[in-house]
């Protein structure tokens, strides 16, 4: 699986935390891409070339109302499967079934990637 993008755009989503949530108003906003995998949050690291490795169990795709109030009730919470990325932990970073061109990174790596993740980046440039 391949895909490349700049270290600065993979630095500021992870420095915005990419959380911006929708859910009604003149403000709303898309959903971020985010999953919840054994007791923590991950965020969508988008432009790293990684290999998909084993299932490793289920997380789940938070719900998501970015419709800016217009009465569509938006995307309920779904499972998805889990997926560890070779050369990484889980505990760092995953894939998640229907979405395996996209790394999630654990929340707590905002400002400063492991670096594991930093080669996986990298590769493509």
């Amino acid at each position: 699986m391949r895909i490349v993008a700049s270290c600065v755009a993979v630095v500021l989503c992870l420095a915005s935390g990419c959380s911006l949530a929708g859910g009604g108003g003149e403000g709303a906003a898309s959903c971020a891409f985010v999953a919840d995998y054994d007791g923590r949050r991950y965020s969508g690291l988008y432009g790293a070339e990684f290999t998909l490795g084993e299932a490793v169990g289920t997380a789940v795709l938070p719900a998501c109302d970015d419709t800016g109030g217009d009465g569509d009730p938006g995307v309920g919470a779904r499972e998805v499967t889990a997926y560890a990325v070779a050369g990484v932990d889980p505990a760092v970073a995953i894939v998640v079934g229907g979405v395996a061109d996209t790394l999630l990174v654990v929340q707590g790596a905002r400002g400063q990637l492991p670096p594991e993740v930093v080669r996986l980046v990298g590769r493509g440039e």
